[in-house]
């Protein structure tokens, strides 16, 4: 999406800035498939508060992503010299609009004048792309004829694209802390885009992914390989885990353990996490609700995907399928990949949901490096 000259050999590195943990996933492109090279991740410690208020510092927190990085790519020994990077989308924009009768000379003329009505700032403050998706042709209400020669009366060709944009401090603060840890950019996306790579790939179906962060939920909807609509919301995983720690006055360590591990919550204690599950899964039925009345999007979801480091919650599934059907399921973003031990198979079935983003960075790479060399 934003692309920067990079190393691509057969080794491609995908790293996830979460809001909790930067997550890593390396991947080998060899025999005309992807392997599971490597994987890790580092924790970001919690900032200090003064009441509710988070203190913050930008050079600051630049400075221990630096270090916190560095010191995964040493513990991991990668071999990767570049990296393909993620923000999160909270940070930019995607949007898909539609735009009517106008000439291919005039396209990107009106594409700016369309962002403009998305973006609260000055677009020379963000980098912007676009990628039309599809062109339809359409009723023209008002009866005049409509810019096509080859158009009849009453029509119009109406061309849908995707419009994604990104600050360019945020996007040049991500370029510093990779390039400060040693590695070169690739490339930079937003994170949706990452995550739909690895979950849903070129499955042209109807999907709702449901991304529970450590602090943001990303709701997605992809429907024939396109992100038709993205929303964020302000809970994630942590508000589970504070509720618990406070119901049963018990640490945030041992809320943690209760949340992933422990019967009570699936039963007696259910009632503790269903107010943010809930929340959460209603805004995701809402968002489906409010966009299915467009062209073609009024068909059945396929499935709903669940994934997130703030989904490890036992029982997460059902109380999910209470809201949005029996298409719920974990994500797996290792679908795709081939992972040889059956050791490391064991130990990450159960925290591959929340290397989804890093795991698309990753395969975004072998798939640059395989059409590069068509292999």
């Amino acid at each position: 999406m934003f692309s920067i000259p990079g190393i691509n050999k057969n080794y491609s590195l995908g790293v996830d800035f979460g809001t909790s943990s930067i997550k890593i996933v390396e991947l080998e492109y060899k025999n005309g498939s992807s392997f599971l090279s490597n994987y890790g991740w580092i924790e970001i410690p919690q900032k200090k508060k003064v009441s509710d208020f988070e203190i913050k510092n930008d050079s600051d927190e630049e400075i221990e992503k630096i270090q916190l990085l560095k010191k995964l790519i040493e513990e991991m020994g990668i071999k990767s010299k570049s990296a393909y990077i993620a923000m999160g989308s909270f940070k930019g924009l995607s949007a898909m609009i539609s735009v009517n009768d106008i000439h291919e000379d005039n396209l990107d003329d009106v594409i700016r004048a369309e962002a403009s009505k998305y973006i609260p700032v000055s677009l020379d403050e963000v980098y912007l792309s676009s990628d039309i998706v599809s062109k339809r042709i359409e009723k023209n209400d008002n009866g005049s004829v409509a810019g096509k020669k080859f158009l009849r009366k009453k029509e119009k060709e109406v061309v849908d694209v995707l419009l994604v944009a990104a600050p360019k401090d945020d996007v040049h603060r991500y370029e510093r802390i990779v390039e400060g840890s040693g590695l070169k950019v690739a490339s930079l996306e937003l994170d949706i885009f990452s995550a739909t790579r690895s979950l849903v790939g070129d499955d042209l179906g109807k999907f709702l992914i449901i991304d529970i962060g450590a602090k943001i939920t990303n709701i997605i909807l992809v429907d024939k390989g396109v992100i038709r609509v993205n929303r964020n919301i302000n809970v994630g995983g942590d508000e589970i885990t504070k509720n618990i720690a406070s119901n049963l006055n018990v640490s945030w360590d041992r809320a943690e353990e209760f949340k992933k591990k422990n019967n009570y919550l699936k039963e007696e204690g259910k009632a503790i996490v269903l107010p943010i599950l809930n929340l959460i899964a209603k805004e995701a039925k809402r968002l489906v609700e409010l966009v299915s009345v467009g062209i073609n999007l009024s068909k059945p979801l396929d499935k709903v995907i669940l994934v997130g480091g703030g989904s490890d919650v036992l029982g997460i599934v059902d109380i999910f399928k209470e809201t949005l059907g029996d298409g719920v399921v974990m994500g797996n973003p290792f679908e795709k990949v081939i992972i040889e031990s059956d050791i490391i198979k064991t130990n990450i079935a159960n925290i591959s949901p929340k290397f989804s983003v890093a795991t698309g960075l990753a395969i975004k790479g072998a798939e640059i490096y395989r059409k590069k060399h068509g292999v």
